[in-house]
């Protein structure tokens, strides 16, 4: 039989690729273009590790496969090659799965690790780092991973923790870009940072109680919101364009109108105290106010919902409270009556969900300010998210009746504790050892701790 040329070539690829597999302990330089059953182990070491992120072990090396290994690589400090040599090959076999991804529910130290990297990098907003991965973190999580180009899965993975590292050593190469070289930013301090906090104070967007001249998070928190609004890149650094915005803000932010006479009631921008309060807590009633504290502070956020409440009503939308707008504003009924049998049944669904810190949904659980809250947004009533400023917003009453919220001393700090009255004495709360549960008024521990009642 004679052998034809293409045969010859054919088999010569063949014996070449055979002696191009790697065995079962040595690499030989995996790479591009290969395929063979070790190239599906390889695949399934890097998909236990989180760095291969197609569905399943195909057998053949192509650039997703390519990029895992790049990935890996530098987790490990090796070359960045996308060949699987004999090094990488025993880092791959010696490293341990990524079975201790964080999610929902995790907490620790690596938690709070995760949280300040994301801070820094713009995508956790919440002002606390709190060492507990719930659905604040899990979002930042998932807007990284968009940012990124992997799967919005909101758990931190392997892969994800390694790019979040990248990141945070190369700002460059991620969505978030570095702040300039003289930029205000977490860590500065001095008369800069006090007339930019002020500055802020005045537009509503820096609302802790003082001008601290040290630029933290809380400030990095207020730049992040004013950069929004004003359609800056959204860094959290107050750069030379955030403060000429910030600048130009404050020149547009004078009132029309002259302060009234003395005894008038007349609130605007920069007006300060209880009055502000008892204003913002009734636009928050009504749903105008969306801001989660009661500040006591007049800024650019007061005056917008003002200027919504004032369009609602056929008053002229100035954004300031004078005497008209404060009596229609104190007189105006919520705009939703509380359905008190559907909040019950509502309330009622949810028995045995955990308690989960931080939780507002059925599908995490919840803590008790986070179960009121989920269950008012239901009857379309906005209630802020802590109990002390849940508290700070309700109408007392001297005696509960159903729907109403009572409120619990646990912590020897004022509010901290709060349920829903259910009527015979009872309450429906997220406890820290019970979950959503039904508890007694009497019951000694409750009864102790009882501060009163409040109407929404």
């Amino acid at each position: 039989m004679s052998i034809r040329p293409r045969d010859v070539v054919l088999t010569t690829a063949f014996v070449s690729a055979l002696f191009l597999m790697p065995d079962d302990g040595k690499a030989a330089e995996w790479k591009v273009g290969m395929s063979s059953p070790q190239v599906k182990e390889l695949q399934q070491l890097l998909k236990e590790k989180g760095f291969f992120t197609y569905p399943t072990a195909t057998g053949y090396f192509g650039p997703i496969t390519e990029q895992a290994v790049k990935a890996f690589q530098a987790s490990v400090r090796l070359p960045a090659t996308g060949i699987v040599d004999d090094a990488t090959y025993a880092k791959l076999k010696g490293s341990p799965a990524a079975n201790a991804a964080m999610k929902i529910g995790s907490r620790g130290n690596e938690v709070k690790v995760l949280q300040q990297n994301l801070k820094l990098l713009g995508y956790f907003k919440y002002p606390e780092i709190t060492g507990y991965f719930g659905v604040i973190t899990q979002d930042a999580v998932k807007r990284f991973q968009q940012a990124n180009g992997l799967s919005a899965t909101g758990v931190a993975d392997a892969r994800t923790l390694q790019l979040i590292q990248n990141a945070m050593r190369h700002p460059s190469a991620t969505s978030v870009k570095p702040p300039q070289a003289n930029a205000l930013k977490i860590g500065s301090r001095g008369a800069e940072v006090s007339k930019l906090q002020q500055n802020l104070k005045q537009l509503g967007y820096f609302t802790y109680p003082k001008i601290t001249g040290y630029y933290g998070t809380v400030t990095a928190t207020a730049v992040r919101q004013f950069q929004k609004q004003y359609q800056l890149p959204v860094t959290g650094a107050a750069d030379g364009a955030t403060i000429a915005k910030i600048n130009e803000a404050l020149k547009k932010q004078a009132p029309s109108h002259p302060p009234a006479s003395q005894g008038t009631i007349y609130l605007t921008i920069g007006s300060a105290g209880d009055q502000v309060k008892q204003v913002q807590a009734k636009l928050k009633q009504l749903g105008y106010f969306t801001y989660p504290e009661i500040t006591g502070y007049y800024g650019a956020i007061t005056a917008d919902a003002v200027k919504r409440f004032q369009n609602s009503v056929g008053i002229k939308a100035t954004g300031v409270v004078d005497a008209e707008t404060y009596e229609r504003l104190t007189g105006q009924a919520p705009q939703r009556k509380l359905d008190v049998i559907e909040l019950v049944a509502d309330a009622s669904e949810l028995l045995g969900k955990p308690y989960v810190w931080g939780g507002q949904t059925p599908e995490v659980g919840f803590d008790c300010s986070g179960l009121i809250v989920y269950l008012f947004k239901k009857q379309g009533i906005s209630l802020p998210r802590t109990v002390a400023t849940i508290w700070n917003v309700g109408t007392p009453v001297s005696s509960p009746s159903v729907g109403d919220i009572v409120f619990f001393n646990t912590s020897q700090s004022g509010p901290s504790h709060a349920g829903i009255y259910i009527g015979n004495r009872q309450f429906i709360h997220s406890g820290s050892s019970t979950g959503v549960t039904i508890s007694s008024l009497d019951n000694s521990y409750w009864k102790a701790r009882y501060l009163g009642a409040k109407r929404y």
